[in-house]
C-alpha cells in the first residue's frame, strides 16, 4: 500500500527545512535546554490590518509551566541568527 499524496497540500519553501532545525538547534543553544524540552518553529500569515505579512513563531514548550513565545516579523528561512538570539534574549524567564 502507498501513502496518501495530497496534490493540493502547500509545498515549503526551498530552504525552508533547513532553516526549522537552525532556528530550533540555536534556541537550544542559546537557551541552554535539555531534550526533554519542546521547541515548535511555525510561520504565520496575517491579512489583517496593522500586523505583519507574515510572522515566526519560536514556542519553548515545558511539562506543566506556560509557553515561552518569541515572534520574529519575516518568513522562516529570512531570520538572522541576531534576530533569533535578540527575541530570545526578551523572553520573561
Amino acid at each position: 500500500m502507498t501513502g496518501f499524496f495530497n496534490p493540493l497540500a502547500r509545498r515549503p519553501k526551498p530552504g525552508y527545512r533547513e532553516a526549522v532545525d537552525r532556528i530550533k538547534a540555536e534556541t537550544r543553544s542559546c537557551l541552554e535546554l535539555s531534550d526533554d524540552v519542546t521547541v515548535s518553529v511555525t510561520e504565520l500569515n496575517c491579512r489583517e490590518p496593522g500586523c505583519p505579512d507574515t510572522e515566526t513563531i519560536i514556542a519553548i514548550l515545558r511539562v506543566g509551566q506556560s509557553p515561552r513565545i518569541a515572534r520574529i516579523h519575516k518568513a522562516i528561512p529570512e531570520v538572522e541568527m541576531a534576530e533569533l538570539a535578540a527575541a530570545l534574549s526578551a523572553l520573561p524567564p
